[in-house]
């Protein structure tokens, strides 16, 4: 597991509307059983704008960064990555900042 790989939604009844989410822990926290996640939302849902939920292209799907939901998965839960954000990462650390210290 890598910060910013993309994985199939754990949560198979939310796939619909969240494909996919991204790992945003560091890489350093290890020895523990947990991930924090971000979902990663189609853009026909109404999202917020693009500073809080920047769009990131998985798959060929433009989906937004859902900041506010963020969600933390037991790691064994988290399999199959499809992507990884790594060039994204300034975009979603902003949007991060934003939602977290409004800045």
């Amino acid at each position: 597991m890598a910060q910013f790989d993309v994985y199939p939604h754990p949560v198979e009844e939310w796939r619909d509307q969240s494909p996919y989410v991204v790992d945003i822990q560091s890489d350093l926290v290890r020895g523990v059983r947990n991930r924090l996640t971000i979902p990663l939302t189609h853009v026909w849902v109404e999202s917020p704008t693009e500073r809080l939920a920047p769009v990131v292209q998985i798959e060929g799907k433009a989906l937004f960064l859902d900041t506010l939901g963020l969600l933390a998965f037991s790691s064994a839960d988290l399999r199959g990555a499809v992507s990884n954000l790594r060039s994204d990462a300034p975009r979603l650390w902003s949007a991060l900042d934003y939602a977290l210290h409004g800045y």
